[in-house]
């Protein structure tokens, strides 16, 4: 397929190689914009972790499969009604896919 003799191969490595100093060169000129901007790369929402709402004691309530105790120590740590710690109880168990 690729490389049927040694002209076509070395071109392919020459290719390769000027692919990668090219990539190395923008990667040297992203670094340094970020540096000039103050900025911090970004990270796609998709593959940042997932931090949750919900107090850790309610969290751990919820691994333990206690979902009406976790309800009830949301609605004494936040003050909430019970329909609102429900749906905020709901929501993290949606969000994790139970």
């Amino acid at each position: 397929m690729f490389g049927k003799n040694d002209a076509e191969i070395q071109s392919l490595k020459l290719r390769i190689s000027a692919l990668e100093e090219t990539a190395a060169r923008q990667q040297q000129l992203i670094d340094q914009l970020l540096q000039a901007t103050e900025l911090q790369p970004s990270i796609p929402r998709s593959l940042m972790p997932r931090t949750s709402a919900l107090h850790p004691e309610v969290l751990a309530l919820l691994n333990d499969g206690k979902e009406i105790a976790a309800i009830k120590r949301h609605r004494e740590i936040t003050g909430a009604g019970l329909k609102e710690a429900k749906d905020a109880i709901d929501r993290e168990k949606s969000q994790r896919g139970r």
